[in-house]
C-alpha cells in the first residue's frame, strides 16, 4: 500500500509540474523612445502606468525607476536551417561588464511539454524555471505560452553546437545533434539592451516586478529609437502556490495597461520574433 502511495504522488508530482514564475508582457509603440531622451521617455510611461495600475486594483505601485541592465544580447542557431528554432528551441548569449550568461529555452503553449523538456546543466551556477508568458494582441486579449530555460555561466565562444551540448548534455542526449555543427549570429544582429526595473506593484501575497526594456540595434545614440520596446511585469514563487486575489490582480492589472493605446503595439513584434525576421534568408536553405 505505502509503495503504490509513494508511486502515485510521484506520478502526481511528475504530472503537474509547478510554474514558479509568470510574466506579462507587452510590445510598446519603440518610436515613442529616443537614446537621446530615454531617461524621461520611461518616467512619461511610468506616468500613467502607476496610476492605470493603481486604479485597476487598488494597491500600491512603487519604487523608483532606474535603469538596472545595460548589456548585449545575441542569438545563435544553425545558419540556413534554424535547427533550434525548428525545435522550439532558443539559444542566447547576453554579456554585461564582460561576463557572459548563456539561456537554452523551450517555449510550448502546453506546460507539460515545456516542462518535459530535459534542460538540466552540467555548469555550475546554472538556474531553470518554468515559467508562463503572457501576453496579447488586438484579437487575442490574453495569450499563455509556457517557457522551460536554464541560465548558466558561460567562458565559452560561442560558434559550435557543442558550446550548447557543454552546458546541456540533457539536450545533447535528447536530439543528438552534431558536434561540428556552426551556431552562427542570428540575423548577424548583435543587440544593446537596456532594461529599467525597481519598481514594484502589491498584489498581496507577492510582489510583481514591472520592467521597461529597450533593444537598440547598436550602440544607441542620437534621435535612435529602439527596434523593440517591452513593458513587462513578474512575480514568482518557487512552490507555484498562487492565490485567487494574486492572479486576479495581475490579470486586472495587465488588462489596464493593454488599455494605455497610446504607448502600446498591440500587434508588436516580440523580441526573438524580432530577431529571427531581420534577416528573412538566415533560416533559409
Amino acid at each position: 500500500m505505502l509503495i503504490a502511495v509513494l508511486g502515485s504522488l510521484a506520478l502526481q508530482a511528475q504530472a503537474n509540474p509547478d510554474v514558479i514564475s509568470r510574466e506579462y508582457k507587452l510590445i510598446l509603440d519603440a518610436s515613442r523612445f529616443q537614446s537621446q531622451t530615454e531617461s524621461g521617455d520611461v518616467l512619461a510611461l511610468m506616468q500613467v502606468v502607476k496610476p492605470a495600475i493603481e486604479n485597476a486594483i487598488e494597491r500600491d505601485v512603487s519604487g523608483a525607476i532606474s535603469l538596472d541592465h545595460d548589456r548585449q544580447v545575441r542569438f545563435y542557431d544553425t545558419a540556413s536551417t534554424c535547427r533550434l528554432r525548428q525545435l522550439g528551441y532558443s539559444f542566447r548569449e547576453r554579456v554585461e561588464n564582460g561576463e557572459s550568461e548563456v539561456t537554452l529555452k523551450f517555449r510550448s503553449p502546453d506546460r507539460y511539454i515545456a516542462d518535459f523538456e530535459d534542460l538540466s546543466s552540467a555548469t555550475n551556477g546554472a538556474e531553470s524555471k518554468l515559467e508562463a508568458d503572457v501576453g496579447a494582441t488586438s484579437t487575442v486579449p490574453f495569450k499563455v505560452v509556457y517557457s522551460h530555460s536554464t541560465k548558466a555561466p558561460n567562458t565559452r565562444t560561442l560558434n559550435r553546437m557543442d558550446d550548447i551540448h557543454t552546458h546541456f548534455p540533457g539536450f545533447q542526449s535528447d536530439y543528438g545533434l552534431d558536434d561540428t555543427l556552426t551556431l552562427s549570429l542570428v540575423g548577424g544582429l548583435t543587440i544593446q539592451e537596456r532594461a529599467y526595473r525597481n519598481v514594484d506593484i502589491d498584489l498581496g501575497q507577492h510582489d510583481a516586478e514591472i520592467s521597461i526594456t529597450l533593444w537598440y540595434q547598436g550602440t544607441p545614440s542620437g534621435s535612435q529609437s529602439p527596434v523593440v520596446a517591452e513593458l513587462s511585469f513578474k512575480y514568482q514563487d518557487p512552490s507555484a502556490d498562487y492565490t485567487r486575489k494574486v492572479v486576479n490582480r495581475a490579470r486586472q492589472a495587465f488588462d489596464a495597461l493593454r488599455g494605455l493605446e497610446q504607448w502600446v503595439e498591440a500587434d508588436g513584434q516580440t523580441k526573438t520574433g524580432f530577431v529571427y525576421q531581420y534577416d528573412s534568408a538566415f533560416c533559409q536553405p
